[in-house]
C-alpha cells in the first residue's frame, strides 16, 4: 500500500482512497440536519445544494422558521463547518458572520425568496441600511471573481416606478455601498483625529462617503484653477496701479516695461495720475466683485448636493 498525502492536513498516510486524479477520497464529512420541508442533494466531498425554505441556522430561523409563505430558498454550500470538519456530526447551517472571527461554513450561494440577508451573514448597514424579508442573494467565500469578456453593470432599480419582488413599494431609490472591511463608520464614536499641518484634526465626515464623478470633478478643478488665475492677473493689476501712485507721490521714476519712466513734477503729477489709477481701481473692483459671484456659482453648481453638477454620486458610496 502506497503512502499517499492527506490533503487536508499535509500529513503522510496509508489512505488508499485520498484522491489523485479526482477518484474517491475519503475525509471528514458532517451530516447536514436536514428540515421536513427540505431536499437535499449531497456530493461525496461535503458539498450540497438544499431546496428548502429560508433559514440562516435551525429549523426555527428565517422566515421559514416562522412559517411564512413566500420564502422559498435554495442554498449551495462546499465545506460545511469550514477548516475542520467532523465525520457525521449533525450540523445546522452556518453563515458565520463579515463582523467577527466566525467564518462559518467554507462558501455559499444563498437565494431565497424572502430573507434578511444582511443580518444572516452579519454585514454593516451601509447608506441603504439592512435588508428586511426581501428576495436576496449572498455569496461568500474566501475569494469571490465575477467576469465578464464584454463588460459587467451593477444596476439598481428605479423608485417609484419599480416594486419589490413581494409588491412592496421603493421608497426611495438606492445606490451601491463599496464596504472594504465591514466598516462603514470609525470605531470610537464615528469620529478620528488626523494630523494636518502638525496638528490633531478631529475628522467628523462620514466613514461612507459619496463616490466622485471624475468629469465633473475635473470641470470643477479647471474652473477653480481659472479663478485663482484670474486673481492673479488682478492682484499684479492692483499692485501695478499702486506703484504708479507710489512713485508719483515720491517723486521718483516708474519701471516701465523699455525702463525707469522719468515723473512729471508732483504737483502736476498727482491729479492725472490719481484720475488714471482710481478709474482703474474701479474696474479691478468690479472684476474683483465678478470673481466672488463666479466663486459662488462654482460652489453652488459643484459642491453642493442640490447643484446641476455636484461632483459626487448621489447614491453610491465607499470607504
Amino acid at each position: 500500500m502506497a503512502d499517499t498525502i492527506n490533503a487536508f492536513d499535509g500529513i503522510l498516510s496509508e489512505d488508499p482512497l485520498a484522491g489523485p486524479a479526482n477518484t474517491r477520497m475519503k475525509e471528514n464529512i458532517p451530516k447536514y440536519n436536514t428540515a421536513p420541508c427540505e431536499r437535499v442533494e449531497k456530493g461525496q466531498n461535503n458539498t450540497f445544494m438544499i431546496f428548502g425554505r429560508d433559514r440562516d441556522k435551525g429549523w426555527a430561523s428565517g422566515y421559514g422558521g416562522k412559517g411564512h409563505t413566500r420564502a422559498g430558498a435554495i442554498d449551495i454550500v462546499v465545506g460545511l463547518q469550514g477548516w475542520d470538519p467532523v465525520n457525521g456530526e449533525v450540523v445546522q447551517k452556518n453563515f458565520g458572520s463579515m463582523a467577527n472571527d466566525k467564518p462559518g461554513d467554507a462558501a455559499r450561494i444563498y437565494i431565497s425568496q424572502r430573507a434578511d440577508i444582511d443580518q444572516y451573514f452579519d454585514i454593516c448597514d451601509g447608506s441603504m441600511g439592512p435588508s428586511k424579508a426581501m428576495s436576496a442573494i449572498g455569496i461568500k467565500a474566501d475569494s469571490v471573481r465575477i467576469m465578464a469578456r464584454k463588460g459587467i453593470k451593477i444596476v439598481t432599480g428605479q423608485a417609484p416606478q419599480q416594486k419589490t419582488s413581494l409588491n412592496g413599494k421603493l421608497p426611495a431609490q438606492f445606490g451601491i455601498d463599496l464596504i472594504a472591511g465591514n466598516r462603514d463608520s470609525v470605531p470610537a464614536v464615528g469620529k478620528s483625529d488626523v494630523v494636518v499641518g502638525g496638528k490633531a484634526v478631529t475628522q467628523s465626515q462620514p466613514y461612507l462617503q459619496p463616490i466622485p464623478k471624475g468629469l465633473n470633478l475635473r470641470d470643477c478643478l479647471e474652473t477653480t484653477i481659472e479663478s485663482i488665475s484670474e486673481l492673479n492677473e488682478l492682484l499684479t493689476d492692483f499692485i501695478s496701479h499702486q506703484m504708479i501712485i507710489n512713485c508719483a507721490l515720491a517723486g521718483s521714476p516708474v519701471q516701465g516695461q523699455a525702463g525707469p519712466v522719468p515723473v512729471v513734477a508732483l504737483s502736476t503729477a498727482i491729479p492725472t495720475v490719481t484720475d488714471k489709477v482710481i478709474k482703474q481701481l474701479s474696474n479691478v473692483f468690479a472684476d474683483l466683485v465678478k470673481q466672488q459671484v463666479n466663486l459662488v456659482t462654482v460652489k453652488e453648481n459643484y459642491l453642493k448636493p442640490t447643484g446641476a453638477i455636484y461632483i459626487n454620486s448621489r447614491y453610491n458610496r465607499t470607504n
